[in-house]
């Protein structure tokens, strides 16, 4: 059985399930596939700014009920105390500067958002297996033994992309070199906002999440993850929570050498991937998928790396810069961070420019199309 369709989405993660929605609303037929029948039962991605939380709500005004908005974030230093605070201005679209969400309720809401939407396809349990291509289409095989015909082809399966992988891309970049134990707990915490705590005996970021809290820690080259219950011993009773997840990551920075080949495109994870530390990963992804959208019912997508490449690389220095503040763990080095970013934070101009939010940039170009 042959579906003919104007794109196919491979993958319907945040990203795919934008793409796929946008590209619904105008107006072009799209077919989504993806391996998984239900979202990812746990929270990943946490944050939207601004100019994210205005093009989802464009799609859906519901789809980020529940998050928590206007979140202040602060520094901490080697000493436990505040070296200083910042909390992002709202934007143009009127939205908080930093929202934090639950990410397996907003994809269920996208799915059920797409299951509405006439000239949308969701195809679950299917996976993505090889394609072809010529001048005018591209041919896809399907684990499930259906075959698709489409104009275009868009990997939105991830870091680890079977279509960049298909397509021959190339893949660069780095995995950092030191993991994070993340752990989420269910529960009440009384916590002020987003931390960095810049400790160089173990460097933390915490963070609320709705229902519950999100710690970080850095581990040691060598070591293995610890029992989480002691470390969380430090900022509350551990016995007033329920601890929904403790894994290991090690985060990466790494780009696609092209986001296109032929008529074979790559958004979100699948072109690129950024450190979690400012926040950016997955809007960087929802921006891709609007502008790729707008392009793909205009019949080229030609712009499309070119207009999203320089943001998503500005982006993924900034969380390359906050990662190599927090990580800090030489005493003489965290101390004279402290001094100085104290120090700054408390200077007449680049204290409230700090305090704003500093290099993080949300204008992307990309609402406007």
């Amino acid at each position: 059985m042959v579906s003919d369709v104007e794109v196919l989405v491979v993958g319907c993660g945040p990203v795919g399930a934008v793409l796929a929605a946008r590209l619904g609303e105008l107006g072009v037929s799209t077919l989504v596939v993806e391996r998984t029948p239900e979202p990812y039962p746990l929270p990943r991605a946490v944050a939207a700014d601004d100019e994210v939380q205005g093009l989802l709500a464009r799609l859906d005004p519901g789809l980020l009920d529940g998050a928590l908005p206007d979140v202040a974030v602060r520094f901490a230093g080697a000493d436990g105390r505040q070296l200083g605070a910042l909390r992002f201005p709202s934007g143009p679209s009127g939205h908080s500067g930093l929202a934090l969400f639950h990410q397996p309720t907003v994809e269920q809401r996208l799915r059920t958002h797409l299951a509405g939407l006439s000239g949308v396809e969701v195809r679950l349990g299917a996976g993505f297996g090889s394609f072809r291509q010529d001048d005018d289409s591209v041919t896809a095989l399907l684990d499930d033994g259906g075959t698709v015909r489409a104009r275009w082809l868009v990997g939105c399966d991830g870091a680890s992309s079977s279509v960049r992988r298909r397509a021959g891309i190339a893949w660069f970049g780095r995995d950092l070199a030191r993991p994070w134990l993340v752990v989420d707990v269910a529960g009440e915490v009384d916590r002020p906002g987003l931390t960095y705590t810049c400790n160089p005996a173990r460097p933390q970021v915490d963070m609320p999440l709705p229902g519950g809290h999100r710690w970080e820690w850095l581990l040691g080259p060598d070591e293995s993850a610890p029992d989480p219950l002691p470390l969380l011993a430090r900022d509350i009773d551990p016995t007033s929570v329920s601890v929904l997840r403790a894994v290991t990551y090690r985060y990466g920075a790494r780009r696609a050498g092209s986001w296109r080949a032929g008529r074979v495109l790559l958004a979100g994870d699948a072109a690129h991937t950024m450190p979690p530390f400012a926040g950016q990963g997955l809007g960087a992804g929802i921006r891709d998928a609007w502008a790729l959208a707008a392009m793909l019912a205009a019949g080229d997508p030609t712009g499309y790396q070119a207009l999203r490449a320089p943001h998503v690389a500005a982006m993924t220095r900034l969380s390359l810069l906050l990662g190599a503040v927090v990580e800090t763990r030489s005493p003489a080095l965290a101390a004279t961070r402290d001094t100085m970013l104290r120090s700054a934070f408390h200077a007449p101009m680049l204290g409230p420019w700090l305090g704003r939010g500093g290099p993080r940039s949300t204008a992307s170009g990309v609402a406007d199309l």
